[in-house]
């Protein structure tokens, strides 16, 4: 089992308009072969912070995630609103 994490920032005043794109898309990834949670938080002291938490089955489910079509047209359409590079860690289970 593959766990991913990552953080990102709105853009100070574009937290929601980030959290819409959000909520559009995460239902595809939960529909994903191998994907096995797919769940997005909003840090409560600071509505900018968002904190996602993943898992996949294997590699071959992280790989489908990172290329299917739904992934490349969420980052399209979230790029207006963030605010620097999301930060990305990867994690095994053990």
């Amino acid at each position: 089992m593959i766990t991913v994490t990552a953080f990102m920032k709105s853009k100070e005043g574009s937290g929601d308009e980030l959290e819409k794109v959000i909520k559009g898309f995460a239902p595809k990834f939960l529909k994903d072969p191998g994907c096995k949670e797919y769940k997005v938080h909003r840090r409560a002291d600071n509505p900018n912070v968002f904190f996602f938490y993943e898992k996949y089955e294997d590699n071959e489910a992280l790989n489908y995630h990172s290329s299917a079509p739904h992934f490349k047209e969420m980052f399209v359409a979230m790029k207006p609103f963030l605010e620097g590079r999301p930060e990305i860690a990867m994690y095994n289970e053990i």
